[in-house]
């Protein structure tokens, strides 16, 4: 055993599953950081660019290639529209901006986003983190609600349930909003699983490695 020991010790150190944690600047305790940043994503009015959320570093980096004046893509930022009165998150992030940071496990080289689940499978797993489930609003599930606008598709992703921000105070944002995702019980597309899923309550989430 001391000569397994002796010889682990001296193999090399490689690294492991990385995930971004949505919502926070740093890394768990468990992991470590690569580098953090902002969400962003397309505006929300736009028919072009990207459906998935990026993270984007705080010290970016060019290289020659400038265009000018020819079709691109538009990357834009992303603000929480959780209304206060909901309490899902501890810290003020109503119309704040929202950061992330990408991080790597010790050398756990699997990692799994679970929505609808508030701890992992079992023992072998390591909780990152858990949050929210997220994601562009539905305007057809909010028609007669909250939404006069279009909005396109976006990933849903797990933001942290002590989601930070990157401003001090609200705006009036354009850009990319996320909102909390909840399950369908009612009316056409609902869900075959209800009960146990529930309708007006918002998914949780939780981030595995192993």
């Amino acid at each position: 055993i001391l000569e397994w020991t002796q010889l682990s010790s001296s193999l090399p150190k490689y690294g492991g599953a990385t995930f971004t944690r949505w919502g926070r600047k740093s890394c768990p305790k468990t992991s470590k950081l690569i580098y953090n940043g902002q969400m962003a994503n397309s505006d929300f009015r736009a028919n072009g660019g990207g459906s998935n959320y990026l993270c984007l570093p705080s010290d970016p980096e060019y290289d020659s290639y400038a265009p000018d004046n020819v079709p691109h893509s538009v990357l834009t930022r992303v603000w929480y529209e959780t209304q206060e009165n909901l309490n899902a998150f501890p810290n003020p992030t109503f119309q704040h901006l929202a950061p992330c940071a990408v991080c790597e496990s010790d050398q756990r080289v699997t990692k799994v986003m679970i929505p609808a689940a508030v701890r992992c499978p079992n023992s072998d797993w390591v909780l990152e983190y858990k949050g929210y489930v997220m994601s562009m609003v539905d305007t057809h599930a909010n028609a007669k609600t909250v939404v006069t606008e279009d909005y396109y598709k976006t990933s849903y992703i797990c933001v942290d349930q002590a989601a930070e921000s990157l401003t001090s105070q609200p705006g009036d944002w354009s850009g990319s909003p996320i909102y909390l995702a909840r399950a369908q019980c009612t009316g056409a597309g609902a869900l075959g699983s209800c009960p146990p899923y529930k309708s007006g309550k918002a998914l949780s989430c939780v981030v595995c490695t192993k």
